[in-house]
């Protein structure tokens, strides 16, 4: 499984890069939406020198910081994984590590993070017709979304079968 996931960091990683070059050689610099399905999905090329919604603007120093720390843990928690009980887990490991290395190879490389993807029906969710993302944004919102699974659910279980198999050992 380790292997598995080492291949789902490689494998989304260069999607990720592979769209946003795509994107970004031939959509217009934040040029008009592309409609490809009407009120779900557009795209649009935009250069975002900041996080979420053009937060700390600017703040390359602490970009850098943050991202070596992040993927300090996320390396960390790859090696150490037991990948043959903790496999939404380890899934999750993975795509935080593609998610962060994607937005650090732009910004690495050009100083802000390439975003061209935008889904209209959020914009009446968050409020905010300039929230546009990348792969790697998908990569981190859907690693959190099966961490915490991993966290509330399968950990719950997993801890309930440990206890009932220290109870059979016992009697």
């Amino acid at each position: 499984m380790m292997l598995i996931s080492a291949i789902i960091i490689v494998l989304t990683l260069l999607f990720d890069q592979i769209t946003k070059y795509i994107a970004s050689t031939n959509l217009p610099l934040n040029g008009a939406n592309v409609t490809w399905i009407p009120g779900l999905f557009e795209v649009s090329y935009h250069q975002n020198p900041g996080m979420s919604f053009g937060a700390l603007e600017g703040q390359q120093f602490l970009f850098m910081v943050a991202t070596i720390i992040a993927l300090g843990i996320f390396g960390y928690l790859f090696l150490s994984t037991d990948y043959k009980t903790k496999k939404v887990y380890s899934i999750s490991i993975a795509l935080f590590i593609a998610g962060t290395l994607g937005n650090a190879i732009d910004r690495a490389l050009y100083g802000y993070v390439i975003d061209f993807m935008h889904f209209p029906f959020l914009d009446y969710i968050l409020g905010n017709s300039n929230f546009y993302n990348n792969w790697a944004d998908m990569y981190l919102s859907a690693a959190i979304v099966l961490f915490s699974i991993d966290l509330f659910i399968f950990d719950e279980k997993r801890k309930k079968a440990l206890k009932k198999h220290e109870e059979t050992v016992q009697s």
